[in-house]
């Protein structure tokens, strides 16, 4: 049963000029869009930032996707799931790999490239440090520019599911949930251990 937003999205009648401003490149814009439309100059600051992460990072999109992913079910965050599903989806990330992110990084599957970056997903959620491990394997492919973006990509999808969670920004029609009936890692589904 969804939550009753503690936020309500704002229709774009009722933005400010600065939203409408902010906001015009989106059509139609999503509900947490409408829901940061409440506070104009901050949204503008955050999607500078978040505009950097998604299409100018040096990840490739399907790892950052996965990262992604991880993040919205290690956080339980509905929303995050269904926008980052659906943009996978669009990117054709196979449906397998998209539904084996809540098993973890040692679920069968993976690669030692991909399982060890939703090990690092998991350190800084858990420890606040990417795995002495997890970095040894990431950093024989990634740049230290690739390594700074992973650490910045996981805050910024963490602080997001914490705004969206918080606020309870309702799912845009179409999303998809959460997946039900998964069997999650003893480092995901509401709890993500520094082990």
């Amino acid at each position: 049963m969804p939550r009753k937003p503690r936020i309500a999205p704002l229709e774009i009648e009722s933005w400010s000029d600065d939203a409408r401003t902010i906001l015009s490149r989106w059509n139609p814009p999503f509900n947490i869009h409408k829901v940061l439309a409440h506070a104009p100059k901050m949204m503008q600051a955050w999607i500078v930032f978040g505009n950097h992460i998604l299409f100018n990072s040096l990840l490739p999109e399907r790892e950052r996707e996965l990262v992604i992913l991880r993040i919205a079910w290690n956080t339980q965050c509905a929303y995050e799931w269904g926008q980052h599903a659906g943009l996978s989806k669009r990117l054709k990330i196979p449906d397998a790999d998209i539904y084996r992110v809540p098993k973890g990084p040692r679920a069968k599957g993976w690669s030692p490239h991909e399982s060890a970056l939703l090990k690092a997903t998991d350190d800084l959620m858990a420890r606040f440090e990417i795995s002495d491990p997890a970095w040894a394997t990431l950093s024989q492919t990634y740049s230290d520019e690739q390594m700074i973006d992973l650490v910045f990509l996981v805050g910024e999808f963490v602080l997001v599911a914490m705004a969206l969670k918080s606020f309870r920004v309702p799912l845009d029609a179409g999303l998809e949930a959460l997946p039900s009936g998964l069997k999650a890692s003893g480092r995901g589904r509401r709890h993500v251990s520094a082990r």
